[in-house]
Parts: structure tokens; sequence; C-alpha cells
């Protein structure tokens, strides 16, 4: 019950959760890393606006490519070793693009980088499970998901930063060297770290229970289907929000300017990290993950149905995206405390590496249908399709068999 869970981490756990947290932060720096300097790398290189996001889209493909071999990989050769070379990996990457100034060099560097980007969620997840008691999963996963949040919103300061006092290529540099000496830290004091490579978990010694071996049949399972799917539609639901509310939202209310709705936009995704550290906390002590994500995606998808209404004024626009932001932050920790409780021991990280798959299938999909309906100025269409994406999700965690039934 509730009352009988600690509340205090033991030193191990705050270590395993400080270093991972810290190994997020550097990848989602890394998904910013190039974006704020496409301006100078245009002028330098000579590029037009469409060559410059070639890079950035081959990264995402090659992380699309491999991150389920990669989860296979994890549970098979152990997933800190898998984290300290994808680091160490995309920090050389960095390197090299910004000491070798060529757009095929930046083009070959950031599909490497995309490489070592497949090995964050399924490591990350796989060494926290291990790590931390079942019992404060909850509150490992939402630090884990506020130090990515953390690393998204410092990247663009930072890099203009570097790039205007020292030009791009330095810029990558430094963002390199931040990768490379973050996988040597991982590697020299990692020793808190743990995961489930040739092993069993603390809850499975001594129990009757066979620990099945990793395989990759876990992704064939109806729970990681579903999961599969939930991953897509959540993306495609963000997707929405996050890319399209600065040039939809001026299309939907006379008022706003598009200097306007980037600050509503910030508001949301301030919100959204805000509710991440009480999300770990609401799931380790309401033992019903399912309830809080679906509360959440539900409350979400009305406030999205209000902001496209085009009924709202300034001030409740404001607050209506912040409780938005709020529940899409709120509901991270209880997501993947259900992943984790509907995965075996063996198989964590092909399970977080499977559904990932999904997130990044649903980002790099749903860009066309939105595209669409900006080039028709449905702007109030953008939020809909946003809004019924995450009622979909709610719906989705609804069906049985998704974990969500807390383990005595």
């Amino acid at each position: 019950m509730t009352a009988a869970i600690s509340t205090t981490l033991e030193p191990r756990e705050h270590g395993a959760i400080w270093l991972i947290g810290a190994a997020h932060f550097v990848s989602h720096f890394y998904h910013l890393a190039l974006p704020p300097l496409y301006l100078l790398v245009t002028k330098d290189l000579g590029l037009t606006w469409v060559e410059v996001g070639v890079p950035m889209i081959l990264y995402f493909v090659a992380t699309a490519i491999v991150q389920v071999p990669i989860g296979l990989l994890v549970d098979k050769v152990g997933a800190r070793l898998v984290l300290v070379a994808g680091l160490v990996l995309m920090g050389l990457a960095l390197v090299i693009a910004g000491m070798l100034p060529s757009y095929y060099v930046l083009l070959a560097a950031f599909f490497v980088a995309g490489i070592g980007n497949a090995v964050f969620h399924p490591a990350d997840f796989s060494i926290l499970s291990a790590s931390i008691r079942e019992s404060h999963l909850g509150r490992a996963f939402a630090y884990h998901s506020f130090g990515g949040s953390i690393g998204y919103a410092c990247a663009p300061f930072v890099m203009i930063l570097f790039g205007n006092s020292y030009g791009w290529q330095n810029a990558l540099i430094f963002a390199g060297v931040l990768g490379v000496v973050m996988g040597i830290i991982i590697a020299v004091f990692g020793a808190s770290l743990r995961d489930y490579s040739g092993q069993v978990s603390s809850k499975e010694e001594g129990s009757e229970e066979k620990t099945e071996p990793a395989s990759w049949r876990v992704m064939l399972t109806r729970p990681m289907l579903l999961f599969f799917l939930f991953y897509v539609v959540t993306s495609a639901s963000g997707t929405g929000m996050t890319a399209y509310t600065i040039p939809a939202l001026p299309l939907v209310y006379d008022g706003v300017s598009t200097e306007l709705a980037g600050t509503l936009l910030t508001c949301f995704l301030i919100a959204a990290i805000v509710g991440a550290i009480p999300g770990g906390w609401l799931a380790d002590w309401a033992r019903l993950e399912y309830l809080v994500v679906v509360a959440c995606f539900l409350t979400m998808s009305f406030c999205i149905v209000l902001i496209g209404s085009g009924t709202l004024t300034l001030w409740l626009l404001f607050g209506i995206m912040i409780v938005a932001g709020l529940m899409r932050g709120l509901y991270n920790a209880s997501r993947d405390v259900l992943v984790r409780r509907a995965s075996p021991s063996s198989s964590v990280g092909t399970a977080f590496g499977f559904v990932t798959l999904g997130y990044t299938l649903g980002q790099g999909g749903t860009p066309i249908l939105y595209g669409w309906l900006m080039d028709n100025g449905m702007g109030s269409g953008v939020f809909y399709v946003s809004a019924g994406a995450a009622f979909l999700a709610m719906l989705i965690v609804m069906i049985p068999g998704q974990g969500q039934k807390p383990k005595d």
C-alpha cells in the first residue's frame, strides 16, 4: 500500500538518477544543437534553408533505423556499455563536424550522431529499472524526463551564444566535447548503474518464477504493440502543439501575433517541465498509473479543443495553455512506469527501443498532415487534430493488459 512505501531514495539511487538524468540532458541538447546555428551555417557554407535542414533529417532517420536493434543490443551486452558508446559516438561526430566545416561532412556526422542518439531511451530505462526500487521508479522516470526537458531549454541559448561569439564550428566542437565528457563520467563513476544483462532483478531473485532470456519477440506482444501505437499518437499530438502553435494561433485569433504565439508556446513548454517532477511523485503515490495517464490526456485534449475553438480571451488562452502543458509533463512518469511494468526484466531495452520508435515515426510522419492544414488556412484544424490524437492516446491506455494493475 502507499503508506508502506518509503519516500527516501538511497545514495546509490540518487547517483543513478543524476547520472542518467545528465545523459538524457545531453541527448535532448543534441536534438537542438544544430538548428540554432542554421543562419550561421547557411551564410558560411552557402546553403539554402532546405539544404541546411537535411542533416537533422538524417539524424532522426538514422535513429529510427537502428532504434530497435540498439534496444536488443542493450539487453544482450549491457545498457551501461551501450550508453557510454552512444555518448562518445555522438560527441566525436559533432567534434568532427566542427573541425571539418563541409556540408558533406555535416551530413555524414549527423547521420552517425543519429545512430548514437538511438541508445538513450532503451539504455536509460533499462538502467533506471534495474537501479531504482520499483516503489520509486515514478520519481526516477520523472527526473529522467526533467533532464531531457532542461536539455531542450538550454540548447538554443548556449549554441547561439557560442555560435555568435566563437563561430558555429567551435559551437559544434563544444557540444561534441560535452557528449564525450559525459560518456567518460558514466564510464568512470557509473558504479551505481545496474542493468539486467546477465542477471535477474532483485525482486526475481529467490523466486520460483524463471526469468526468460532477452528476446525480440517482446515487440510482438499485445501490450508492446499497443504502447507502440500510443507513442505514435502522443508524438503526433505533441508535434502539432510544439511545431505548429506559432503559425497556427494567429489564424485562429485575430489579436495574436507570431511573437505572442511564441510566448504562449513557451508557457506551454515551461509548464510541461514544471509538471514532470510532481508527475513522478504522483506515479509512485497513486500506484494506478493508467488513471493518471487517462486523466491527463482527457484534460489535455479538452484544453487543446478550447484553444482551437477561437473563443478564448487572451488571459484564458494563457491559462489553458499552461494547464495543457502541466498535463503533458504530469503523465510522463506514469506512462514510463506502465511500459516498464509490461516489459520482462530481461527485455526492458528492447521494449523501450521499440515503443520509442513509435514516437520517432509519429514525429516524422505528421508534419505532412499539419502542413496541409496550414497550407489551406485551417489553423483550428491543427489543434483539433492534436486534440484528437491525445484523445486516441487516452483510449489506447484504457485497453486492458498494459500493466495497469499494480504489482503486490
